[in-house]
């Protein structure tokens, strides 16, 4: 039986994240009583609106117009250029937090302060001190949360705050900070239940976080422009577009980026070509703002950017052979993603291990780039709402892809993950994606208890060999 969002939820309820909840197995479980109340909330599911964050905010004094923030919204790349504008934020002398959603291994990844994440106590004391206001307004677990990091960032003085939207962007959580700008990075068909079935609705609710005198960074495709630029005009809210106003290549050394008036050198490459235009996203946003008075980012965007990490973003956790996570979850992120595995040298087979959400739609057209590869494991996440074995068999038959034999479908992940440790030779490469759940569960599986675990990469003969028996 498929999913059916909002199935049992209060009216103008639509069902919460699949990853958080009581009774989960880890890395899906709570680690103390404080956070386990707050996975409780996700019961309630994701109610779209402003009323009960603005109301728990007026009552906690109203931390976030302490702060200075930036907000990134998008269907897929907004997490990463939120760690992206953070991280360069921090090398400019700032005291820079991020809020991202979701989180792989530990809830308290999706508030870091200067590349750290938030202490699991200091989380934890103050999800208690929240406990009863949101009781009383009935918010929902994202609403608690996002309410939570504002006082923690009022409470630590940060400097600048970079807020991932939760979901669209007009009723999100985040719709509630006075942003210093706002930044858009793709649209395209997700959560149609909720934001619309046209690409066209979705980005009329994204849009609806542009507020008057409020600069608006946009990197949306040529076919959405008009109505992106159109909806700027009429809240005010100037615009810029990354694609008229920045261009970016390949050199010998990394990449160059061309601002209007700046040109940067010798940036460092990142893990896959859409990043380095998440990152131009960024540093445009940054350029502009300094260009005006309002917020700088660093002298050297080259040198800042030489340590970035962003967990799950095609990222090598394991070397010989090679291992990559990428939490692609939608059919543009997933090509994306295939495509950058797909061009990757690797002298021996590629393998993808896949898995996903029941709730998720997946294109014909990834079937030919998953044909490409030299094997595809499919397996279940271990949540309720994870494709079933059945449901990845009539995947499998939808994206044509050839009967691999026993390992085309495995029935959990730690069987998938020991498979293929027995049997890779160090010349091959594994791409495990479909989900940001299989990747915490790939992670956890792997024996990493923290996203730090995975900086650098560590050659795969001398790594934990975590619960896989492998």
């Amino acid at each position: 039986m498929s999913f059916q969002p909002g199935v049992g939820l209060p009216a103008g309820s639509y069902a919460g994240e699949p990853g958080i909840g009581v009774d989960l197995a880890p890395p899906f479980v709570a680690e103390d009583e404080a956070t386990r109340w707050l996975f409780s909330l996700n019961r309630l599911g994701i109610r779209p609106g402003l009323v009960r964050v603005q109301a728990m905010l007026d009552a906690l004094g109203n931390p976030e117009r302490t702060l200075r923030t930036l907000v990134v919204a998008g269907t897929n790349g907004k997490g990463s250029t939120t760690r992206i504008l953070a991280h360069l934020l921090q090398k400019a002398g700032l005291k820079v937090a991020a809020f991202t959603s979701p989180h792989l291994l530990r809830v308290y990844e999706r508030l870091t302060i200067d590349g750290e994440a938030v202490a699991s106590d200091r989380f934890a004391a103050q999800i208690s001190d929240i406990r009863l206001l949101a009781e009383h307004l009935e918010a929902s677990w994202f609403e608690t949360l996002t309410a939570v990091a504002l006082q923690i960032c009022r409470d630590e003085r940060v400097d600048v705050l970079c807020a991932e939207t939760g979901l669209g962007g007009r009723l999100d959580a985040t719709n509630a900070l006075p942003a210093l700008a706002t930044l858009l990075t793709t649209v395209d068909l997700d959560h149609q239940h909720i934001l619309g079935a046209t690409r066209e609705e979705i980005l009329a609710e994204k849009l609806g976080l542009l507020k008057r005198d409020t600069s608006f960074f946009c990197a949306v495709d040529d076919a959405l422009k008009n109505q992106a630029f159109a909806a700027a005009v009429q809240a005010g809210s100037p615009p810029y577009f990354l694609d008229e106003l920045a261009r970016w290549h390949d050199t010998e050394d990394g990449w160059r980026l061309v601002l209007r008036e700046r040109v940067i050198e010798g940036l460092p490459r990142l893990a896959a070509p859409i990043l380095q235009r998440n990152a131009a996203l960024a540093l445009l946003c940054l350029e502009e703002l300094s260009r005006r008075g309002v917020l700088s980012g660093p002298d050297d965007p080259a040198a800042a950017l030489a340590d970035l990490f962003l967990p799950g973003r095609f990222q090598l956790i394991w070397r010989q052979p090679d291992w990559i996570v990428d939490t692609a979850h939608n059919t543009q992120a997933l090509r994306v993603a295939l495509e950058t595995f797909l061009a990757r040298p690797v002298a021996g087979p590629r393998v993808v291990l896949f898995g996903g959400m029941q709730d998720k739609t997946v294109a014909a057209e990834i079937g030919p780039l998953l044909r490409r590869c030299d094997a595809v494991t499919m397996v279940p996440v271990a949540l309720p709402r994870s494709r079933t074995r059945a449901d990845l068999a009539a995947l499998r038959q939808f994206l044509e892809l050839p009967d691999a034999g026993e390992h085309s479908i495995m029935d959990t992940v730690p069987a998938a993950l020991a498979y293929w440790r027995r049997n890779l030779q160090p010349d091959a490469a594994v791409l495990a994606t479909g989900s940001c759940f299989l990747v915490a569960e790939v992670l956890h599986h792997l024996g990493f208890r923290d996203l730090e675990e995975t900086r650098p990469a560590q050659p795969a003969a001398g790594a934990q060999r975590g619960e896989t028996g492998g």
